[in-house]
């Protein structure tokens, strides 16, 4: 039984503003439509919190303070590879933002269905929960 796993890295981050709304964007992309958090992939020359800092500036223009609550992994069977996402929060003050992203408040976030497994996420991102592994 091999011991070596190809492991892809990526991170998402859940902003929060002083008013208590989360920050979303509305992915249009195939392998994962509908609302999320941003993120993006850990990159060959730098940690997961570099990636936070780097990803959420390209994608909104935010400078954030990510603080890490946990992790979660699966097999992508189509890939052959396992992923690895760090899961960040954040808090910002409330500001204008790009298209396809803008703030709701958690009630709203908690009842849409988000992409991929973004709902079986949010434990962790809401600190009940450390670690999520799915067999996909």
């Amino acid at each position: 039984m091999a011991r070596e796993l190809a492991i892809e890295l990526t991170m998402m981050v859940m902003i929060e503003n002083e008013l208590g709304e989360i920050l979303v964007q509305d992915r249009k992309k195939k392998d994962w439509p509908g609302w999320t958090f941003p993120g993006g992939h850990v990159e060959t020359n730098e940690g997961s919190y570099h990636a936070a800092l780097r990803e959420i500036k390209e994608e909104t223009g935010l400078s954030i303070q990510p603080v890490l609550q946990g992790t979660a992994e699966w097999n992508n069977q189509r890939k052959g590879t396992r992923e690895l996402a760090f899961l960040y929060t954040a808090h910002v003050e409330k500001q204008p933002l790009p298209e396809a992203l803008f703030w709701v408040d958690k009630e709203t976030l908690n009842k849409h269905s988000l992409a991929g497994t973004l709902n079986e996420l949010l434990p962790v991102f809401f600190g009940n929960e450390q670690q999520k592994y799915f067999d996909v």
